[in-house]
């Protein structure tokens, strides 16, 4: 009898000692921040394999995994440092286009293309010309007309496709003031943005300071007025 108690008392242990031991985790290094968390865990008996590897049953229908890439837009597509746009008369060239190699149209004054790093702004605020011209994409650039040493003038030159989408034409430009006499001051476009169908941005003037300036078109010619 008293063998029989102490197999049924160490038989109890073995149980709570078992519901008591603790639970093994698998560690692992933290994701960056942002990411998705990663469970050790099995996945649960309830998923199917089908469900797990992505793979449809017979006469499941197909799924789409991932979203397919959205178009890039022709005038996105743009070379700048090399691009070659018609009518830019603010660079002065007889010739009804300015090529740019380099970021350069390689002149004794030179006329420079987002000069010092900056960057094309691309939005729908051109009017079209024809009127039945299918509505695309514009870009708003810089222009920097001289000579790093001498006189600089800036300006904010909005570029519009052709009607075949293959040429690139220069709108009416905004212009940047007209720098000192000797040089040594020159108003620059510190950054620009369009806003709807007009153009604001904020210039660093000749003495120093800045302002926020905004444009907006005043005739079907796309002709520009500070307001």
């Amino acid at each position: 009898m008293r063998g029989n108690l102490l197999i049924g008392a160490m038989l109890a242990l073995t149980f709570v000692a078992g519901c008591t031991s603790p639970v093994n985790r698998v560690g692992g290094d933290p994701g960056p921040a942002g990411s998705p968390s990663t469970s050790a865990s099995p996945p649960s008996p309830s998923v199917s394999s089908a469900a797990a590897t992505g793979s449809a049953g017979p006469g499941a229908p197909a799924t789409r995994t991932s979203r397919p890439a959205t178009p890039v837009s022709e005038i996105r597509r743009t070379d700048w440092p090399n691009a070659v746009i018609r009518d830019l008369k603010f660079c002065g060239e007889s010739d009804d286009s300015v090529k740019f190699r380099n970021g350069s149209n390689g002149l004794d004054v030179p006329c420079r293309i987002l000069p010092d790093g900056a960057r094309p702004v691309y939005a729908d605020f051109v009017t079209e010309e024809p009127a039945n011209a299918p509505s695309t994409e514009d870009a708003l650039v810089l222009v920097e007309l001289g000579n790093p040493d001498a006189a600089r003038r800036q300006a904010l030159v909005p570029v519009q496709l052709s009607y075949n989408g293959r040429e690139r034409y220069a709108r009416p430009i905004i212009l940047g003031d007209d720098s000192s006499p000797s040089g040594d001051r020159v108003m620059t476009f510190i950054s620009y943005r369009v806003v709807g169908q007009n153009v604001q941005a904020t210039v660093r003037k000749l003495d120093g300071g800045t302002e926020t300036r905004r444009w907006r078109t005043v005739n079907l010619a796309g002709n520009w007025e500070r307001y």
